[in-house]
């Protein structure tokens, strides 16, 4: 019967195994010469048993440890849903604080709380700055989803700036697929700064309809006086705010440009949360109260059952009883 572990990396622990039997052997050895100091008559108690259970429970918590499992388990999946796919602005501007702690961090925070509430869509996410990056494909697999979430960084994308049309026309591209029209989202959340020339937004966001795709733009930030980008340095934690020359950078929300791209197609909607807390999954249900959802195909899940309790439960069994096992 072949077992299969979900963890494997913990086996590597397995050394404290030998490691155990050595001190065992160390404290038997330095006890037996202490007692044969008292001379005859002496009482001495053997522990050989109680180190053999006690080794063997060690190595039985880390199998444990290391999730074993066996007997493959087939389920299928029937999911009905829409395809959500978040469009997020990672640029260096993100990192203003206007937003506490930042843009940036409320955006995937509001991003979380939306994706806690779907159910059965499917998701993707797509990070962009200066140029874009597909970091989940569409999925229903929603751990791996937030876990390329919270790695989203203004280090995640290679070019610095903001480019939004490219960002969108690579999506379309890569995830939009016109089979589905009518049941895909495209939710933009940026604070709607497009510091590099390229393709027009409004003919990107046309692109979207024209695929219909419903498209969403949450515009983040404070729009009047703004806020400084924090920069802070990995090896000293020192803090310092963007400069450009001499002058200190300092970025604002630019909603004109969000609203005139929602107002390019006929089902666009913009949402000014400026610098205050939004809530993303309120929103978006919304939205969708009466929209259309699809069937997904069926997916077959194999899973091996999980079985550690079974090692757990052995280790704690031997344990007590080793503990019962000296002998005079």
């Amino acid at each position: 019967m072949p077992i299969y572990f979900y963890n494997p990396q913990m086996l590597y622990w397995l050394w404290l195994v030998p490691a155990a039997a050595a001190l065992f052997i160390y404290a038997a050895v330095k006890r037996k010469k202490a007692i044969q100091a008292f001379g005859a008559g002496a009482l001495y108690i053997s522990r050989k048993r109680e180190a053999v259970g006690g080794c063997t429970a060690i190595a039985l918590v880390v199998l444990a440890l290391a999730q074993p499992a066996w007997d493959l388990q087939e389920q299928q999946l029937q999911e009905s849903g829409r395809d959500v796919i978040f469009l997020l602005d990672v640029s260096r501007s993100m990192l203003a604080e206007d937003m506490h702690p930042s843009r940036l961090e409320n955006a995937k925070t509001a991003i979380l709380d939306c994706v806690e509430d779907l159910s059965g869509d499917r998701v993707a996410l797509v990070l962009f700055a200066g140029s874009a990056e597909i970091r989940c494909p569409l999925t229903v697999d929603y751990d791996y989803f937030r876990m390329a979430l919270r790695q989203a960084s203004p280090d995640s994308i290679g070019a610095g700036g903001t480019m939004i049309a490219h960002a969108i026309e690579r999506t379309v591209e890569k995830l939009v697929n016109p089979e589905n029209a009518g049941m895909q989202d495209l939710i933009l959340i940026t604070d709607g700064e497009d510091m590099i020339d390229g393709p027009d937004e409004v003919d990107a966001v046309r692109a979207l309809e024209g695929a219909g795709v419903r498209f969403i733009a949450i515009g983040i930030g404070d729009r009047s006086r703004g806020s400084r980008i924090a920069l802070e340095d990995e090896e000293t934690g020192t803090r310092s705010f963007m400069k450009h020359g001499n002058t200190e950078v300092w970025t604002k929300l630019h909603s004109e440009t969000l609203r005139r791209m929602t107002a390019a197609t006929a089902d666009g909607i913009y949402f000014d949360v400026a610098g205050g807390p939004f809530n993303l999954a309120q929103i978006y249900r919304q939205i969708m109260e009466n929209a259309l959802q699809a069937s997904t195909d069926k997916q077959v899940m194999e899973r091996y059952e999980e079985k550690f309790h079974l090692f757990l439960s052995a280790a704690v069994i031997i344990l007590l009883i080793s503990n019962r096992w000296r002998r005079m």
